[in-house]
């Protein structure tokens, strides 16, 4: 179910524990799939942007293109990278001890 805000419609997929990253990989990836916009991530102790989603098949694993937003510096891609500032992270940057919030934008097919 789709929630309107600002002109934009959006769904907000609730996670008890970061530890549900692992087992919302695939529908992370559908929704890049089919919306590619950007995905807003808060809870309980950090935010982050979420870019991308790779699940690999054939051993199991998910990894998540992440955009710390905090970052405040040049705009040196070489150095946003080097610092760990954006990069592709396993489910273990989640924490388990606390919940998230992301905000999936809901791009119109038509867009």
């Amino acid at each position: 179910n789709a929630e309107y805000m600002g002109g934009l419609s959006f769904r907000v997929m609730d996670l008890a524990s970061g530890a549900e990253f692992a087992q919302r990989g695939a529908e992370l990836a559908e929704y890049f799939d089919s919306h590619g916009a950007p995905v807003m991530i808060g809870g309980g102790v950090l935010a982050y942007t979420l870019l991308g989603v790779h699940c690999n098949a054939e051993s199991g694993a998910i990894e998540f293109l992440i955009l710390d937003p905090h970052y405040v510096g040049p705009e040196s891609l070489g150095t946003i990278q080097k610092k760990g500032w954006v990069g592709w992270k396993g489910v273990e940057l989640f924490r388990r001890d606390t919940f998230y919030h992301l905000c999936m934008i809901q791009v119109p097919n038509d867009a």
